[in-house]
């Protein structure tokens, strides 16, 4: 049995509760590395509980491969100055070093939650997407049309 400490963030299994969904939508052609930061943008304070990642193939070439969720990778940043994607000066990383994270890895997972409060006035958060693997010059995937859902409630 697992003990959490006093004021530790914990979340039933259960679907989270939200009025609003906003979502990020984008063409990432397979002949691009990424598609460049696309704002979101809201007029309050807004609290992030949770997002959905999908990818749909959006070209027929016949011979490449049909992107994934797991084809494709994810930049994620509030007000152009808080990263919550690979924050790099907090992580020592092996490989690559990158702020994209595996665009699956941002979809509400059993039993992930999110709570990211943007706080501010006009908060915004930049999202970008970029392939994984594939080498634009000489391409492995399909076009991919990539979306990230938020849902969110004011606060």
């Amino acid at each position: 049995m697992r003990t959490y400490k006093p004021g530790q963030l914990v979340a039933a299994l259960h679907a989270p509760v939200t009025p609003y969904t906003w979502e990020v939508q984008a063409n990432l052609a397979r002949d691009t590395q990424d598609t460049g930061r696309i704002p979101l943008r809201w007029n309050r304070p807004v609290l992030v509980v949770g997002m959905y990642a999908s990818v749909e193939r959006n070209s027929s070439v016949g011979n490449l491969l049909i992107p994934t969720t797991d084809s494709i990778t994810c930049e994620l940043s509030a007000n152009q100055e808080d990263r919550f994607t690979n924050r790099l000066e907090d992580t020592s990383a092996t490989g690559l070093v990158s702020s994209f994270v595996t665009l699956e890895a941002l979809s509400v997972q059993v039993p992930r939650l999110t709570e990211i409060r943007l706080e501010n006035a006009s908060p915004q958060i930049d999202v970008a997407f970029r392939w994984k693997t594939n080498d634009p010059t000489d391409p492995t995937y399909e076009d991919a049309y990539c979306s990230l859902a938020f849902y969110c409630v004011y606060i």
